[in-house]
């Protein structure tokens, strides 16, 4: 849910349940929210009344059968706000457990989104990567290799691509959440697009430089697989025979 629909959802229960509060102080205390109107033109005063013939003199039958039923009347309404009120409450308390399970189900997509990522960016850093393109081919191709391994890790994760930047760019910007060494990025970078774009050779030295860098970016990935694999042991507590003991 969006965090628009949600705050929706937050202002309509609150609101209602004012209200319910409301209704129940003021049928508990006999006092009506709206009370009638006062003026010159109600009922005569009672110095104006006396004079007036009596149309009707109810007995005490007839009070006591208006006592019942507005005692009848009291009652049913109070059932009918006692309802309300459960049917409040356990409204509440579906929509605060499906938030939290909203909340829950992003977390897990987005740590599942982020495994996945660093995995990929593993593997195109990786030993068996930076061997070939440091013993096979020409330094031109194995420069740009270097770099187009990334992107495609990258491009692999599933990442959103915003219109307004580069296959590099995106590939800069993820290197960077995972704090990887701004320099290391700049110098294969700046090397990819010189053994791609430009039209002098490429030497070894190039090379060697870029392969470099790629190993610094393993560094720097490997540091942080290792955090979270050293988190999740910490957060799931000892094992086995001797944690079971414990």
């Amino acid at each position: 849910m969006r965090r628009g629909t949600r705050s929706t959802v937050v202002v309509a229960v609150v609101t209602a349940t004012v209200l319910l509060l409301l209704l129940a102080w003021s049928a508990g205390n006999g006092t009506p929210l709206v009370s009638s109107p006062t003026g010159t033109w109600g009922p005569p005063r009672a110095e104006e009344s006396a004079s007036l013939p009596t149309i009707l003199d109810p007995g005490s039958t007839q009070e006591g059968g208006q006592e019942g039923a507005g005692d009848v009347t009291r009652w049913s309404f109070n059932l009918a706000l006692l309802l309300w009120l459960v049917a409040l409450v356990a409204t509440l308390t579906l929509v605060a457990k499906w938030l939290g399970r909203q909340r829950v189900e992003g977390m897990e997509r987005r740590a599942a989104v982020e495994e996945e990522e660093l995995t990929a960016l593993l593997d195109a850093t990786s030993d068996e990567v930076r061997y070939h393109a440091l013993t096979e081919g020409d330094p031109r191709n194995a420069v740009v290799a270097c770099w187009v391994a990334l992107e495609d890790a990258v491009h692999r994760s599933g990442l959103k691509q915003d219109r307004s930047e580069t296959a590099a760019e995106l590939t800069q910007r993820v290197l960077g959440r995972w704090d990887v060494d701004p320099a290391a990025i700049i110098t294969l970078s700046e090397a990819y697009r010189e053994a791609r774009f430009s039209r002098h050779p490429v030497t070894e030295a190039q090379r060697t430089l870029a392969v470099d860098a790629l190993e610094r970016i393993h560094v720097d990935l490997r540091r942080h697989a290792e955090a979270q694999v050293s988190g999740a042991a910490d957060a799931t507590g000892p094992t086995g025979a001797d944690g079971g003991a414990r």
